[in-house]
């Protein structure tokens, strides 16, 4: 049997050591030794972007918060319009330097797309600068509403980080976010500041059978 290769290593701000291995054409990245994506199952990262780009207006500008393996990226490109934009924001530098060297030709190197806008800091900044702004906004930052990274990622999804995402869309403007796990109460939050919610559960891949995770959606109101 192959044995996994360390293609790339990388430590986060808060001190997470993230790697990127390889074995057998596989990519995943890993959080401390914790797998967290993979690119034989990624399934749930394009429904992400599928979920939150439907019916957009010409000129949309929608951001991804949480460059991964670059599949939501790849997937709101896919759906947005040709005069569209879709911000991708990344903290970890060497997240973005695997997405341009080998994981590039998986998501049919979504960095390279012209309508494409690559802002390499926290997206809690940005969204909390963010006023009006976006039509959609996709967030797959450590694991959703319970985070096992960095635990201050988790302000994205108390009161106030939901309250500044909904000032930071448009009015009618719709976010998505991906989750590991299903969070019974974290809807009637949503709808607590100001989102019509709902919840999607979806396949790591395609096909019956497998891992689910969840989407939260909210539309602004």
């Amino acid at each position: 049997m192959k044995p996994w290769i360390t293609v790339g290593e990388a430590v986060s701000p808060d001190g997470t050591r993230l790697e990127l291995v390889e074995h057998d054409g596989e990519y995943v990245i890993r959080a401390d030794n914790l797998p967290l994506m993979s690119t034989r199952m990624h399934f749930s990262e394009v429904e992400l972007a599928r979920i939150a780009c439907k019916k957009l207006k010409p000129g949309a500008k929608v951001m991804i918060g949480g460059l991964g393996l670059g599949y939501t990226l790849r997937s709101a490109l896919d759906l947005i319009p040709e005069d569209g934009k879709a911000v991708q924001v990344e903290l970890v530098p060497e997240v973005v330097e695997w997405n341009r060297g080998p994981l590039a030709s998986f998501a049919d190197h979504p960095l390279d797309d012209e309508r494409t806008e690559l802002v390499q800091g926290d997206v809690t900044e940005v969204i909390r600068n963010a006023h009006n702004e976006f039509d959609a906004i996709m967030l797959d930052v450590d694991n959703g509403p319970s985070p096992i990274v960095d635990e201050r990622n988790g302000w994205l999804y108390t009161d106030p980080g939901l309250q500044a995402i909904r000032r930071a869309l448009k009015n009618g403007g719709k976010v998505a976010i991906w989750s590991a796990d299903d969070e019974p109460k974290f809807p009637g939050r949503m709808r607590r500041n100001g989102f019509r919610a709902d919840r999607h559960r979806v396949r790591t891949h395609k096909g019956k059978g497998g891992i689910r995770h969840v989407i939260f959606t909210g539309r602004k109101t």
